[in-house]
């Protein structure tokens, strides 16, 4: 209490303040470390989804964070995968849209027709909407359905369609095998739904797919990416192919193709009438006679057929006819002949391939670049047509120009840079956060708790030295004198105790200074008498 009183209250209160700010530091500390960090459970929420997630969150008591804008939501680490778990059971996030939970309520008895055919429309545009959701690059997605129903006493349909809005991520862009896809999914989940009738957008506003397209439209799309796979794969062959020699990095080409994509369909029956077979054969032979009766009775035995020559005797005949016919049909042979050409035969294709020379290095390690000879030019060049199929009468052409690469950073440190020492770069500052931290709390107790405690007893020290000299002063006996007096008349001290009192003057004379000599001056000038005594005692004692 002592010492506390003598410090004085502006030094109790700024102490105070240190003790309370080092308190406030090390539970902020504690409980930085102590609390989990926070990890991205979902992002890109609707505003229905984030207040269902937060709702579910709170129920089952895990901790949450929600940005500001309400899209990113997150929790701690080890929660992540239980948070994911219980939302799923809920089927949580949803996009805003239902699928076929739809029909987990039970209907109501008067539940009509219409309704229950709108609530299958909206499962399927629901269950559409998150299959699409799950698209790489696609942040949300809706799809609305038109399926007409068939009107009584109709023989005519109308065909089902589609439109799908596609939400795309920043920086995120949809390619043509992308958008087929999509339309070849959405048509085989509707029935009697075509992919030509599906329409896709995107949040820009781009038309991605017309509905209703025609054959000579979807031609000409896949004449197009036939036509670029046919480009990258000519391209790939040719620098895997000369990179086998030069190298992988230091071969670059470009093939520009001309494709036709006429489809010709010829169909010929060509006749050879030298090569003639007798198919059938078929011969008719007819022989008539014709007699007339003798003149006399008219009777009907003598009219009847046949017998008229047997009752006229030997009567020659007086009609005679002989016909004879022969057919003869003949096969010739015919040759049909249907010719199709399929499209994507090569009119003309150009070639432009760039090499790197070699590098030379000296004992001083530095690089020199040596161009490529014109034989070995030559030789890439040859490679290069016999793997494209090179045909002068096509007018094909084929470049190989040898010249130095420039030096381009590729930006593969970038991805090693996040893995150090085989830890991913999360856990390393995790490490050194806690590292950190530790740090400060020694620097804390080693520049302020140590002086701290060493300048206050020091201050309890010379407050002790300081009574003890006052008492001293004021009752003329001092406990340990300077200069002790001799206890005979020829007494010599030892040279032990000569040894003992020397002493280093300067540190009792800084002491001195520092601590007692204010208060020697407030004691002289308040008891004069009796500092006068206390002299000519130790001048008597001397003498």
């Amino acid at each position: 209490m002592d010492t506390l009183r003598q410090l004085g209250p502006s030094r109790l209160a700024i102490m105070g303040g240190v003790l309370v700010g080092l308190l406030l530091f090390f539970v902020f500390v504690s409980m930085r470390v102590a609390t989990p960090e926070l990890k991205l459970l979902y992002s890109d929420l609707s505003s229905n989804d984030s207040a269902s997630i937060a709702a579910k969150l709170e129920e089952t008591g895990i901790r949450y964070n929600v940005s500001l804008d309400g899209t990113k939501i997150m929790v701690p680490e080890p929660e992540i995968g239980r948070s994911r778990v219980l939302l799923a059971k809920e089927g949580l996030p949803n996009g805003g849209s239902l699928g076929y939970e739809l029909f987990d309520q039970k209907a109501g008895f008067g539940t009509t027709n219409f309704v229950q055919n709108i609530n299958q429309v909206r499962a399927l545009e629901g269950e559409l909407s998150r299959t699409l959701g799950s698209f790489e690059g696609v942040r949300s997605s809706r799809v609305h359905l038109v399926l007409p129903q068939r009107e009584l006493f109709s023989r005519d349909t109308r065909p089902s369609s589609a439109s799908v809005f596609i939400g795309l991520k920043p920086g995120a862009r949809m390619g043509k095998e992308q958008i087929m896809s999509i339309q070849h999914l959405v048509a085989s989940a509707v029935p009697d739904l075509k992919p030509t009738n599906v329409s896709i957008i995107d949040n820009d506003g781009n038309l991605l797919a017309r509905g209703g397209e025609d054959a000579a439209s979807l031609m000409s799309m896949k004449s197009e990416e036939m036509r670029r796979s046919y480009e990258t794969r000519m391209t790939q062959t040719v620098e895997d192919l000369v990179g086998r020699v030069v190298g992988l990095d230091r071969v670059r080409a470009t093939v520009t193709a001309d494709l036709n994509f006429d489809r010709v369909v010829t169909n010929e029956e060509l006749f050879d009438p030298e090569t003639q077979v007798v198919r059938s054969s078929q011969v008719t032979e007819e022989n008539s006679t014709e007699r007339e009766p003798p003149s006399g009775e008219v009777s009907v035995q003598n009219n009847l057929p046949g017998i008229a020559g047997d009752l006229g005797g030997n009567a020659p005949p007086t009609a005679e006819s002989n016909k004879v016919e022969e057919t003869t049909n003949y096969e010739i042979s015919k040759t049909v002949r249907s010719l199709t050409k399929e499209v994507g035969e090569v009119r003309k294709i150009s070639v432009a391939v760039l090499v790197d020379g070699t590098y030379v290095t000296d004992a001083d390690g530095k690089k020199t670049y040596q161009p490529r000879s014109d034989e070995e030019v030559k030789r890439i060049e040859s490679v290069v047509k016999s793997a494209i199929g090179f045909d002068e009468k096509r007018g094909d052409r084929v470049e190989v120009a040898n010249m130095q690469f420039a030096d381009v950073d590729t930006g593969d440190g970038a991805a090693a840079a996040n893995l150090l020492f085989g830890f991913e770069r999360s856990d390393l500052l995790r490490a050194a956060e806690i590292i950190t931290v530790a740090i400060m709390i020694i620097l804390v107790v080693l520049l302020v708790l140590q002086p701290m405690v060493g300048r206050l007893l020091a201050t309890e020290g010379v407050g002790n030295d300081d009574e003890g000299m006052e008492t001293d002063l004021l009752t003329g006996r001092p406990s340990n004198p300077a200069l002790t007096g001799p206890s005979g008349e020829n007494f010599e001290p030892p040279e032990m105790e000569e040894e003992d009192s020397l002493i280093d003057m300067k540190q009792v004379e800084g002491k001195v200074k520092a601590s007692s000599v204010r208060k020697v001056e407030d004691i002289v000038s308040t008891y004069p008498s009796e500092t006068v005594a206390v002299l000519r005692s130790w001048m008597s004692q001397e003498s």
